[in-house]
């Protein structure tokens, strides 16, 4: 019995180290050597310190930086190292219990790899945190009645073009009529055009919460206020890959609308510019804004696609990309406000690096003629514009679709 004891005690042992524990200075080394989009086949323990986040920041909106799917930068010393030329390595969609956050001592477990020349851990590895620094007070979450994941949808619907795909749980039935359950990432992608529907047999729907996978939020809101039995919505922009939805019973009050003062195509821009995304990926600004100019250019390959400058006929540099459908084609020459969140993309094609700096998915305000320079946008057109509802401005009156005039 004893030597028995003996055996089982050693295998413990072994498999508790299996993995070895690395610096990040030696995981730089060894996906250094790497062939470009190559892996390693074994898996490292790599301890270091966060020193910054990869395109978002978990103090404000989470982003990237949510628990399950978090990118950010770990070196050896505490700092602000945010590239492998520093001495940092990414770690690529980490999954943790809880967000980190810079200054936290952390290790991850995970293959590591070399992705286009940028050296990281591979995706989906284990993070544990080993220290952490003080965190921010958070607000307290109320508890919602009833929570439908991502998961829940789990081998249901079609890849390719998408299918009707049903959960109901606890009196509430969440349908997509074309989407289908990326078990990979446990969540569901509704496809654009889907029409989503969220019912309950018993108690009125108060409120919605939603939280998604990266940036793909369709025509949702995080928060939607409800007050009826049902909720139904169809994406007009784009995809939406959902996490999950918490729903809440009862009777809510709309939250205030934010008033976005517009701001020149050359402060968007700025913004834009000022945002570093890795190579292949994005980085997108936590807050709204409102972006005015003349439309100078249209795609011809993206729907409701075009390009903005602060002068009619100018080089467009920034794109309004796949904004909310609107009454009419917009042309060459119009002065549109589109809200939204801007974004900074790096890419590669085969003709080399490139960045595109854009709004992406945003709501947009259709106007005409230069009189438009002369009448600023209120409050109430302010709201209905974070609606998503288009306005038309003709002869400096304002006009919804209907030609009743708002003022």
């Amino acid at each position: 019995m004893k030597k028995l004891f003996s055996f089982i005690a050693i295998a413990c042992i072994a498999m508790t180290v299996s993995a070895e524990q690395i610096t990040v200075a030696k995981a730089l080394e060894i996906a250094g050597q790497l062939a470009e989009n190559a892996s390693t086949t074994e898996e490292y323990e790599v301890v270091g310190y966060v020193t910054a986040y990869a395109g978002s920041d978990a103090a404000t909106d989470g982003g990237w930086a949510k628990y399950n799917n978090q990118i950010f930068w770990i070196a050896d010393e505490k700092g602000t190292a945010a590239s492998n030329a520093d001495g940092a390595l990414e770690v690529y969609q980490g999954v943790a219990e809880e967000m980190v956050y810079v200054g936290d001592k952390i290790v991850v477990k995970a293959a590591l790899s070399n992705y286009k020349g940028l050296l990281e851990t591979k995706q989906k590895g284990v993070v544990t945190i080993l220290e952490k620094v003080d965190r921010p007070e958070q607000p307290v979450v109320e508890p919602a009645d009833v929570v439908i994941s991502g998961a829940d949808f789990a081998g249901q619907g079609t890849a390719e073009t998408g299918s009707e795909v049903s959960v109901t749980k606890d009196g509430v039935t969440f349908t997509c009529d074309k989407g289908y359950s990326d078990d990979a990432h446990s969540t569901l992608r509704c496809y654009k055009n889907s029409i989503i529907t969220i019912s309950s047999t018993g108690e009125q729907i108060g409120k919605l919460v939603f939280q998604f996978y990266s940036t793909y939020t369709g025509d949702l809101d995080e928060e939607i206020v409800v007050n009826a039995q049902e909720w139904e919505t169809t994406l007009t922009t784009s995809q939406a890959r959902i996490e999950k939805v918490s729903i809440y019973f009862g009777e809510y009050e709309e939250k205030p609308v934010e008033e976005l003062t517009p701001i020149t195509v050359a402060e968007a821009l700025t913004i834009a510019q000022a945002l570093i995304p890795e190579k292949g990926k994005s980085a997108t600004t936590a807050e709204k804004y409102a972006v005015k100019g003349y439309v100078v250019g249209i795609s011809a390959k993206n729907e409701n696609t075009f390009y903005l400058a602060d002068e009619a006929g100018a080089y467009g540099e920034f794109e309004a990309y796949k904004c909310s459908s609107i009454d009419r084609e917009v042309s060459e020459g119009d002065i549109v406000i589109v809200t939204g969140k801007i974004q900074h993309y790096f890419g590669e094609s085969d003709k080399g690096e490139y960045h595109t700096y854009e709004i992406s998915g945003g709501t947009l305000v259709h106007a005409e003629g230069a009189g438009v320079e002369n009448i600023a946008l209120g409050v109430e057109a302010q709201k209905v514009m974070m609606e998503g509802v288009v306005y038309i401005v003709r002869d400096n009156k304002l006009f919804n679709l209907q030609g009743v005039q708002i003022r």
